[in-house]
């Protein structure tokens, strides 16, 4: 879907709505519309215009790359004097905003500067489900991104040794991802090791790795935007029960990723990875989502989980990642990222 498509969407919930404008505040909203590569800016639709505001920080790189599509405006004071004097002029009495991308204290501010005469309506996300379908330049760009991820962890293992702390191996990976090309990390860096891999979303610290224990290696990269992610568990020495563990979650995302095929309900992903566990008595230690979605965010539609009522549709990407997580002895992860295709899935 081209980006001219992208905005005829918003125009029909325009017209749908009897809206006068739609203000886009999300940065992956902006770039996804606009193709602008920055953070800090906003833009504004109409049925007939299309405006990019931001400050002069970025009404250079605004021209250069979204000149052609919009009408760059440089802030003045803040956002809202900025809009209320472009809706005074445009006579625009309704606007919608991002309900989900804007604090309180925000549309409190927005409100009180717009004044009386002017509506702010909560939109719906209009772009959700079109970001949830990629496009084959978008799904390029996914690839390309965890490449360069599979190449770094690849290497890593090579260079990873006990006694090195979390956080030296997290830098010693962050810079094997720029050597790769990355633009930057899709996410902080997770370096778990032994008992702290007990903990999904653990914080790499100078604890050192041992012998015999398990350390859990989440990570993603960005690549024009759009993000990757993979985890890998890696492990020093022999122990049963790492193996027990690594093979009970390898199994699990073997089952999930046997369900991936358009039409499929979504949660059904989720209950086949569970049910790995279930039988095996663990299913208390597999404490998350098999998933999420992936793109111009690191977490985005759609949910790969049990409640998720909606059904497998073609060009989605998203993770399976089971896990295992056991107090006071670690934890095994293994994530991939998978993309629906016409007939079925394939791993990226």
């Amino acid at each position: 879907m081209s980006r001219t498509e992208r905005i005829s969407a918003i125009r029909r919930y325009l017209a749908a709505h009897r809206a006068d404008a739609y203000l886009i505040s999300s940065p992956a909203n902006v770039l996804y519309l606009s193709g602008f590569t920055n953070n800090d800016c906003f833009l504004v639709l109409t049925q007939t215009a299309n405006y990019f505001v931001g400050d002069s920080r970025y009404t250079l790189q605004a021209e250069q790359e979204v000149g052609g599509t919009y009408s760059v405006i440089a802030l003045k004071n803040s956002l809202e004097q900025t809009l209320q004097r472009l809706a005074a002029r445009k006579r625009w009495a309704r606007i919608c905003f991002e309900p989900r991308r804007i604090s309180v204290y925000a549309y409190r501010r927005l409100s009180s500067g717009l004044g009386k005469a002017i509506r702010l309506l909560a939109g719906e996300d209009v772009l959700a489900p079109l970001r949830m379908q990629k496009t084959a330049v978008e799904l390029a760009c996914i690839r390309r991104a965890q490449e360069i991820t599979r190449k770094s962890v690849e290497q890593l293992r090579q260079s990873i040794a006990p006694a090195m702390t979390e956080l030296a191996v997290k830098h010693r990976l962050e810079q094997l991802l720029y050597d790769h090309g990355a633009e930057k990390t899709a996410f902080d860096v997770i370096i778990a090791a032994g008992e702290h891999a007990a903990m999904p979303h653990a914080v790499a610290g100078q604890r050192k790795i041992g012998r015999k224990e398990p350390v859990v290696v989440d990570v993603g990269s960005v690549w024009q935007g759009y993000n990757s992610d993979l985890t890998r568990t890696l492990f020093f020495g022999t122990m049963a029960q790492h193996n027990k563990y690594y093979r009970l979650v390898a199994a699990a995302q073997e089952r999930a990723i046997e369900n991936i095929r358009p039409d499929v309900p979504i949660a059904d992903i989720d209950r086949a990875a569970r049910q790995v566990f279930k039988k095996a008595g663990l299913e208390r230690y597999f404490s998350h989502a098999v998933g999420h979605g992936v793109g111009l965010e690191i977490h985005e539609p759609p949910s790969v989980s049990s409640t998720n009522k909606a059904r497998i549709k073609p060009g989605m990407v998203f993770t399976v990642e089971p896990g295992l997580y056991i107090p006071g002895w670690g934890g095994v992860r293994i994530e991939d990222l998978i993309t629906v295709t016409e007939r079925g899935c394939e791993i990226l």
